[in-house]
């Protein structure tokens, strides 16, 4: 058994190190999403592909992939033939990647002679080719239209750079520039950590420190394993139903999930999910394999450091062929869609098991991508805005209004709108949250937001609602549906379009403006329990209306006081019952 406090000692420092890859890609990064949110992702891993630590920004969708890549990158790259000043890249979402403009990179750390650690990064980069700027086209139906796929391969060989590669990699893309700029702040990033890495092998020795490593991942394999054994033991099923696919008009998918507690064990059986779609809503095993893992860690302690140790006493059946399993060519760059709904489905499974942690559905990414030329250079200009929708109400308290599921356990930062308007020809006119927008209920659903964008040029616009537009977030135990999104173009005006939920390269003239209408959470509980008092705060926060207290609550406020009629709410709700 390890010193518990030389233990801790290395676990943070694992953990800081994995920190520091991540803000020196962060702060070399030319891409304007990842920049001003610091949307990258980095971990440290062994030389068997266990992760060893992850940094603290690094959702979980994005750790489940840095654990699944390495071990295909050493499937190509032995780690017998690395060799010291190697720096590898890939992108392949059927290998263990997300989607083709998630580009991971690693770089093996070296001691006598030997590959003993994996620094690794991994950024959502600005344009790899594809249907539309940016690499997120709405309506593709396989991946060659989402990008170029990149198998495993060497940027640099023992140091010296992969010219060739660059040259491929800059020719598909839009905009090379920033693309090469977040490769490379990505190598910087796994630089830094592999000199921190020679140096803690320096501080205690290669055996000391693996042996450290070990009892580390160990030790969190028996956290979770406590954890999981505090579950009742048996078998859980929960699903969830998404709207289309941007492809199929009106066709609904469904995720289904079967949870078995045994033991310390627990055990994810997929089948009866869907086939894999014909648009953009799949997710790539890796992905699906996130959700899983965030999903369970909601019911687990929150302290229990996110390592190898986690996965141990998981397991998963994931049929081949269906939406948590594409098979080529599926298109995975709408795989939120998809990742949400085993989310939602193994919280439906598990509050049957836990119900004091029951939650009711959050609302999912919308993003957009707008992009145009230049009328000075002639180049491309392009740029990614996401916006993920709010938390659905809990079985104690309220949503989260205007914030999303955490991210999948990732940071909270949104990118500057003030940095957008600096660098691209578009002014932001409104981002605020959406008037009755979350779902009623004893305690209401997050509230969603309105974003609006005004291109000041000629430009086109990809918009891509992972998915909760038509069919919105549902309630629970009572609870409502949340208001589905959308989006518009000239909302409230005589030129107003309204835009389906996933569309590809709609043209905007010089003065439009694009409305986000991102979806709230739903409610939990029978919305006529709710505390008046609570329905009055929420009306004078501009969250819900004066009618929609009145048609969702029973509640009557005063318009001129803001206060509840208390004789008055009591007459409604008795009408309600």
């Amino acid at each position: 058994m390890a010193d518990p406090v030389l233990l801790e000692v290395i676990r943070n420092a694992m953990g800081t190190i994995a920190e520091e890859i991540g803000i020196v890609a962060v702060r070399s990064a030319y891409s304007t999403a990842v920049k001003e949110s610091a949307d990258a992702s980095a971990a440290v891993c062994d030389c068997a592909g266990q992760v060893i630590a992850q940094s603290l920004g690094a959702p979980l969708m994005h750790l489940s992939s840095l654990r699944w890549s390495p071990r295909e990158l050493m499937k190509d790259f032995p780690p017998e033939t690395m060799k010291d000043g190697d720096v590898y890249l890939f992108n392949d979402q059927f290998r263990g990647g997300i989607h083709s403009n998630d580009i991971m990179v690693f770089k093996p750390v070296f001691s006598a002679g030997q590959p003993r650690f994996l620094t690794s990064a991994l950024i959502h980069v600005a344009d790899l080719g594809g249907l539309s700027a940016g690499g997120l086209p709405a309506t593709a139906t396989e991946y060659f239209h989402e990008g170029l796929m990149l198998p495993p391969v060497k940027l640099y060989d023992g140091g010296k750079l992969n010219n060739d590669l660059v040259r491929i990699i800059s020719a598909n893309s839009r905009t090379p520039e920033k693309v090469m700029g977040d490769i490379r702040s990505m190598v910087g990033g796994t630089n830094v950590g592999a000199r921190r890495m020679v140096e803690l092998i320096d501080k205690y020795g290669l055996e000391e420190l693996q042996a450290l490593v070990r009892e580390l991942l160990d030790y969190t394999e028996r956290l979770t394993r406590a954890e999981i054994a505090r579950i009742p033991e048996g078998t859980y099923h929960g699903s969830y139903v998404m709207e289309d696919d941007g492809v199929v008009p009106d066709k609904t998918y469904t995720v289904r999930v079967a949870v078995t507690v045994k033991g310390s064990d627990c055990h994810f059986d997929f089948t009866g999910t869907d086939r894999q779609a014909r648009g953009a809503i799949n997710a790539a095993f890796s992905q699906a394999l996130s959700g899983v893992v965030f999903a369970l860690r909601c019911f687990l302690d929150p302290s229990i450091p996110m390592n190898e140790g986690c996965f141990r006493p998981l397991s998963f059946t994931l049929p081949a062929g269906s939406l948590v399993n594409p098979l080529p060519p599926a298109a995975c760059n709408a795989r939120m869609a998809t990742v949400q709904a085993v989310i939602d489905a193994i919280f439906q499974a598990l509050s049957q098991a836990v119900p004091g942690r029951a939650l009711a559905a959050s609302g999912n990414v919308h993003v957009y991508t707008m992009n145009g030329i230049d009328r000075a250079s002639g180049k491309i200009w392009s740029y990614m805005d996401p916006v993920i929708g709010s938390l659905g109400a809990r079985s104690v308290k309220d949503g989260l209004d205007g914030l999303p599921i955490s991210l999948f356990g990732g940071n909270e930062s949104r990118p500057s709108i003030e940095a957008y308007e600096i660098e691209y020809p578009v002014m932001f006119k409104r981002f605020g949250l959406w008037t009755d927008s979350g779902g009623p209920g004893k305690w209401r659903g997050g509230a969603g937001l309105h974003r609006e964008v005004t291109a000041l040029e000629d430009a086109e616009v990809t918009v891509r609602a992972a998915d909760r537009c038509r069919i919105p977030p549902p309630g629970i135990m009572g609870g409502k549906p949340a208001r589905g999104g959308g989006w518009a173009v000239n909302a409230g005006t005589d030129r107003q379009i309204d835009l389906p939920a996933k569309k590809t390269n709609q043209p905007l003239r010089a003065g439009d403006t694009l409305s986000m209408f991102v979806s709230g959470g739903g409610g939990f509980g029978n919305p006529t329990e709710r505390d008046p008092q609570l329905v009055a705060r929420d009306v004078e926060q501009g969250v819900v209306s004066i009618e929609g207290a009145a048609r969702d609550y029973g509640v009557v406020i005063d318009p001129a006081t803001l206060k509840v009629d208390a004789a008055a709410t009591v007459k409604l709700r008795k009408s309600m019952s």
